[in-house]
């Protein structure tokens, strides 16, 4: 056979080869988000699915007078997580697509029940990624799932760019992925919080209705809308409990995750907080000790920070006031940091990941520690010192209200 024709058909086979199992776009629905629930032994998965026609027709992002939103949610009920992804076909003509998925939306009973299966399944199939942050919903995730996020188009996107921005920009919940869970599955310490997705405002049966129509679209404000208002705590998986803002923004000092955030403080001892610290860098440092009957955590945190807005009338060209007023800055974050751990030591769970921490420095003691490490964790303590530096106190030395 000629030279030219071997060329020809090798191109052919490889031309034949490459698309043999190819799928169109228009065969598929690209998934934005994720619900979990589990009812009557069965999972029941929701998915937040894009539709091309109101994205490109301009519907759903109430200029074009649109009639339909964006996005459109299929439930679909299972005994496992991927039979029900499977079963989805037969309700929808084309196939679920989740490899772009970006949120993850635990429900209540899922969460009771456990995710190991579910991080399971996210790693044993190709198709989902490790990097989907993930929510709490004290309720049925299928429902987070139907409400619309105005002024966006797809709620999905604007929740995951929520919680990314959060934890860099204000730090008071941990941006948690499905990797990050599956790391506390098979850490020592086998706690993870995660947060929690609730809605903020006029809370009623109507205006959670509106929330799920393209009409709220069209409004200059909704009733309603999605925030982060607490932090869930998982302990080998499963739902524990709750901590409050305070509580969580504290776990993240000690587990020294805290990037960006601000600090309210007061001008003495007065409970009335009127002036403000933005942090612009910090930095904890985590030392294990033990004192022959329990373990003890030195954390030594330091803030390198700004005023950003000053409601005291003293005179911050002095020295001596702007020690001062470091001094308050130090108490506030002591204060957070206490607030969260107690917190953490109420539920009884690390979430902050100290039991590697001991386990890196005490390898042999923590042969002994591992099979009781929860109730170990109960009886540690912590030892607490703030170093904070107010390195630019702003335009004005005084208080633009001082005479």
């Amino acid at each position: 056979m000629p030279t030219g024709k071997i060329v020809m058909l090798l191109l052919m086979v490889v031309l034949l080869s490459s698309c043999w199992n190819r799928t169109e776009l228009n065969e598929l629905w690209v998934t934005a988000a994720t619900g979990i629930d589990y009812r009557d032994g069965q999972w029941e998965v929701s998915y937040q699915i894009i539709v091309p026609s109101a994205m490109a027709g301009g519907a759903g992002d109430g200029s074009g007078g649109g009639s339909q939103p964006a996005l459109h949610v299929y439930t679909v009920k299972g005994e496992t997580i991927h039979q029900a992804l499977n079963l989805s076909s037969l309700e929808t003509s084309r196939r679920i697509y989740v490899a772009h998925n970006r949120v993850l939306f635990i429900g209540k009973t899922a969460a009771k029940q456990g995710l190991d299966q579910l991080i399971d399944y996210y790693f044993r199939n190709s198709e989902s990624r490790e990097t989907v942050l993930m929510l709490y919903t004290d309720g049925d995730a299928s429902e987070m799932l139907k409400k619309l996020a105005p002024p966006e188009k797809l709620a999905g996107a604007a929740y995951a760019e929520l919680i990314s921005k959060e934890s860099k920009q204000v730090s008071i919940f941990p941006g948690t992925s499905v990797y990050d869970f599956a790391l506390s599955l098979h850490s020592d310490a086998r706690g993870i919080g995660m947060p929690v997705a609730a809605l903020k405002g006029e809370k009623s049966e109507e205006n959670e209705k509106e929330l799920e129509s393209i009409d709220i679209i069209k409004k200059t404000s909704a009733p309603l809308n999605m925030s982060l208002s607490k932090l869930a705590v998982f302990q080998e998986g499963r739902f524990a409990g709750l901590l409050n803002r305070k509580e969580s923004l504290g776990l993240m000092w000690l587990a020294g995750k805290v990037q960006n955030t601000e600090i309210a403080f007061p001008c003495n001892d007065k409970k009335t907080k009127r002036s403000s610290y933005m942090i612009n860098s910090s930095h904890t440092q985590l030392v294990p000790k033990y004192n022959g009957y329990r373990y003890i955590m030195q954390v030594r945190v330091k803030v390198d920070g700004s005023i950003a807005e000053f409601g005291c009338k003293k005179n911050l060209s002095k020295t001596s006031e702007i020690k001062k007023l470091e001094k308050q800055i130090e108490k506030e974050i002591e204060d957070t940091i206490d607030a969260g751990w107690k917190g953490t030591q109420r539920l009884g769970v690390d979430t902050v990941g100290y039991g590697d921490i001991i386990h890196r420095k005490f390898p042999k003691k923590w042969r002994e520690l591992k099979g009781n490490w929860p109730a170990e964790f109960r009886r540690m303590e912590i030892d607490v010192q703030v170093d904070a530096l107010i390195r630019l106190p702003g335009l004005l030395q005084n208080h633009l209200g001082k005479k």
